[in-house]
């Protein structure tokens, strides 16, 4: 694939990531970069997105991930789905700015692995998860 058809195809997959009426959209989150293999994800928090003790609900860390850790599993043009993930909640974040990254560890023809973690405005570290996706060719 060229350089240009990367380009083209990462533009694609975050169209379809921030389409409109989408759960990770309709919760604030959006992407906002990516390239073979990685994503990148921003969401501004609210009071909608805390739990009861007035923190970021761990929901929207796993939400933000997610989306993070599928975006970069097409990059390479395959659609996938979400078989397994792993979380580790580390931080209560603070500021209202969070942004999620997502890495490859290692993509397969059918499989793809995904390490991801969300961030503070701080830069601190508030949760991270590993992602398992099927792939699957799009038709």
């Amino acid at each position: 694939m060229t350089e240009q058809e990367k380009e083209i195809l990462y533009a694609s997959v975050m169209k379809r990531a921030n389409q409109k009426d989408t759960f990770g959209v309709e919760n604030g989150m959006r992407i906002v970069a990516m390239g073979e293999g990685w994503a990148r994800g921003e969401l501004h928090t609210e009071v909608r997105h805390g739990n009861p003790m007035g923190i970021v609900h761990g929901g929207v860390y796993c939400t933000m991930m997610d989306q993070v850790a599928g975006s970069a599993a097409c990059t390479r043009g395959s659609m996938c789905r979400t078989v397994n993930c792993e979380v580790r909640f580390l931080a209560a974040a603070q500021g209202a700015h969070l942004t999620s990254r997502a890495e490859a560890v290692r993509m397969g023809r059918s499989i793809a692995v995904i390490r991801a973690w969300v961030e503070d405005a701080a830069g601190a570290v508030c949760a991270e998860g590993v992602y398992t996706f099927r792939l699957k060719p799009v038709e």
